[in-house]
């Protein structure tokens, strides 16, 4: 049954005004929400992500492999950049608005009763929503975290924790230790996981939890060469996974880490998922934005002037993103429009950009209540000693460098908020 009584504008301003709930960390809701629902998230083998850098497109990846080989397979991931439903897709295809209304309307109950954030409303609706689609297979993103993140009542058959980084450290803890401990929770007994976290102290907390419980380990070592990169849709690369070479359909060093990640993870479930040969690795890891609808990773959406967005949000994914931009454009000819939200740490991403000076820099407020002030933005940038211009909204800032470009580039990054609300405007208008 559809509530056809209330509009999908309705319940997404319903499901977004839960955010006024905070971020509250901790499985109780969830759990007991999930058993009125008889447990929905059991119902199919799920791959669990983690990480602070690369999870969705790691997920993606491996979502696109599953669906090559032929299997009926769900995604859940965040934040979303246009639209709410991009968060839950079968097979590619976002959740229609209609059952969008319809789940939250059957969720709205046990979310008054129990005070339910965003997050765990959205949660139970994609494991119901994946349960009803009978999905073969369900890979699914945490949110924040992993150890008290909503999605970790699933019991996985895959654990996969991408790069580490320091990041919401008040709910997270301030060394990557802490970090890695907090995202290491989703290793469950026996379950083989996969990481490319490289420091030290993050592969020795995740081998404690590996040894604790019992799980097989697998750390992703570099030992894999980009050999060409073919304008920004893709590379071709040397894995040591396979003979030859192997297309990958998002460029740069970071996307060569999470597509062996990928890889690897997939490997493993070969018993189990019968029908993913190497052959439907390949193509996952070639047509990912295709099969999946992945977006924002260095996405090309014009040319002449070129104007590429990127949804990286913290210091080390915007260095990994503007290692591989510098290496295909010139940043003397490249403009950079930014913002950041206030969970991010704006000194290092100003130190991160003394490293590859552009054109110009201009500074934009996401569209979220946790984004960074323009004044905020603009006195961290003055103790960098960067020179930064302000614009009064995204929409501006981009067309002003645009209209300047000539034959340079300008590139749009920061955060999902900022590109995904970009990206809205763009393409309603």
């Amino acid at each position: 049954m559809v509530y056809q009584s209330v509009s999908y504008r309705d319940t997404i301003y319903w499901l977004f005004n839960l955010q006024f709930f905070g971020i509250k960390l901790g499985l109780e809701n969830i759990t007991a929400m999930a058993a009125q629902w008889e447990h929905p998230e059991r119902r199919y083998p799920v791959i669990h992500i983690a990480g602070s850098n690369g999870k969705g497109s790691t997920a993606s990846f491996i979502a696109a492999a599953l669906q090559s080989a032929g299997y009926r397979t769900g995604l859940y991931t965040s934040p979303h950049l246009a639209d709410f439903s991009e968060r839950i897709r079968v097979d590619g295809q976002p959740i229609d608005e209609a059952e969008v209304v319809h789940y939250a309307e059957r969720l709205r109950p046990q979310v008054d009763a129990l005070n339910a954030t965003f997050f765990e409303a959205t949660t139970l609706m994609a494991f119901q929503y994946f349960a009803e689609k009978e999905v073969d297979v369900a890979v699914i993103e945490t949110g924040l975290g992993g150890r008290l993140d909503a999605t970790n009542i699933v019991i996985p058959i895959l654990s996969v924790i991408t790069s580490l980084s320091l990041e919401h450290r008040e709910h997270l803890g301030g060394s990557i230790a802490e970090i890695a401990r907090e995202k290491g929770g989703i290793i469950k007994h026996g379950v083989p996981v996969v990481t490319s976290a490289r420091q030290e102290e993050a592969r020795a907390e995740l081998t404690k939890l590996g040894q604790a419980g019992r799980a097989p380990l697998f750390f992703i070592d570099a030992a894999a060469k980009v050999e060409r990169v073919e304008d920004l849709d893709r590379m071709i690369c040397r894995l040591p996974e396979f003979e030859g070479e192997v297309e990958i359909g998002l460029v740069g060093e970071h996307q060569l880490d999470n597509a062996r990640l990928a890889v690897t993870g997939l490997r493993l479930l070969k018993t189990q998922f019968p029908r993913l040969h190497d052959d439907a690795i390949r193509t996952g890891l070639r047509d990912v934005a295709t099969l999946t609808g992945l977006r924002g990773r260095l996405q090309k959406l014009q040319t002449d002037p070129e104007l590429v967005v990127d949804v990286c949000h913290n210091a080390d994914g915007a260095e990994a993103m503007l290692r591989t931009w510098s290496a295909v454009r010139d940043m003397s000819q490249t403009d950079l429009v930014f913002g950041l939200l206030k969970t991010k740490d704006i000194f290092d991403m100003f130190t991160v950009l003394k490293q590859y000076p552009a054109r110009s820099i201009t500074l934009v407020e996401a569209v979220s209540h946790e984004a960074r002030s323009l004044e905020e933005m603009q006195q961290a940038a003055a103790a960098a000693g960067i020179q930064a211009h302000a614009a009064t909204s995204i929409e501006q800032g981009v067309r002003d460098r645009l209209d300047a470009a000539g034959c340079g580039s300008v590139l749009l990054f920061g955060s999902h908020y900022v590109v995904g609300d970009f990206l809205k405007k763009r393409f309603s208008s």
